[in-house]
């Protein structure tokens, strides 16, 4: 059975810092009230597993008494090595459950067995190739042309060492009244939007989303992305049928594809959480 997309998505006027282009997105639903939380309010424990570690999967338990969203492209860092995971899951309470993840640091394979979660994001670039771990890897060594050098080649530490540029980058720049999305061009053409059920959650994530987007813009012609096309990729996510992809913790995923990857996180009768992603780099 497919689906659309209940909501229709209204793309507002970009703003553009080097090859990097944002534009605000609104919705026509009422927002949210909420009944879970995301970003670093989530209360998440994230771990190896216990006896013998599997780089493809994680121990994570939500210690808050409340659902906690995690998002696709989080960074679970430290333990034997930092992993991002691979879906959005909608966490119950106090119940651990292994997470499919996979590796942005390929040089390392020990250490604690314990994660830290600073609620960081994964490049776009990177979660593209999300099912082929290989090409993760190829990826996070490609950003050491704009990132600079690191010894695990770890992703991570790419994210350190350019996060005074992307704070220079996106100074100034914060979500408007009822902003639910942000819409990101890089060197000329759409390639993610990301939307949430409320400005909340977008707030909870927001520098994260723009310090992930202004890594894969380092180093990219400085073209800004004409507001046609993006508001034709919002049409294209608009029209995507969406059909049922199995379970997101409490809530459950709806898929669609073509030139675009869109994810669609329900619950509760309405999407807390959309990721669309340009398949063509």
């Amino acid at each position: 059975m497919n689906v659309s997309l209940e909501v229709r998505l209204h793309v507002g006027q970009g703003t553009t810092r080097g090859g990097l282009t944002l534009f605000p997105v609104w919705t026509d639903g009422a927002p949210s009230s909420g009944g879970y939380l995301t970003g670093r309010a989530a209360a998440v424990d994230a771990a190896e597993r216990a006896g013998s570690p599997v780089v493809e999967e994680l121990i994570v338990t939500n210690r808050g008494n409340r659902p906690a969203l995690l998002l696709a492209g989080e960074l679970l860092e430290g333990g034997w090595q930092t992993r991002a995971l691979a879906a959005t899951t909608l966490l119950a309470p106090g119940r651990p459950t292994v997470q499919p993840v996979v590796c942005v640091e390929q040089g390392r394979w020990h250490g604690s067995t314990v994660h830290q979660r600073r609620a960081r994001r994964a490049p776009v670039g990177v979660m593209r190739a999300v099912e082929s771990q290989h090409e993760v890897w190829d990826l996070v060594r490609g950003y050491a042309a704009v990132a600079g050098s690191s010894p695990t080649e770890s992703l991570a530490d790419r994210l350190d060492i350019t996060a005074p540029v992307a704070r220079d980058l996106t100074r100034g720049l914060r979500p408007l009244a009822g902003q639910r999305g942000v819409l990101v061009g890089i060197a000329g053409r759409p390639v993610s939007l990301e939307l949430f059920d409320s400005g909340r959650s977008l707030a909870a994530h927001w520098s994260a989303l723009l310090h992930a987007a202004t890594m894969d813009s380092l180093g990219r012609p400085e073209v800004r992305t004409p507001a046609a096309l993006a508001r034709a990729f919002a049409e294209r996510i608009e029209r995507t049928p969406l059909s049922p992809a199995g379970p997101a913790g409490l809530a459950s995923l709806l898929r669609g594809s073509s030139r675009t990857r869109v994810d669609a996180v329900r619950w509760r009768d309405r999407t807390i959480h959309l990721t669309a992603v340009a398949l063509e780099a």
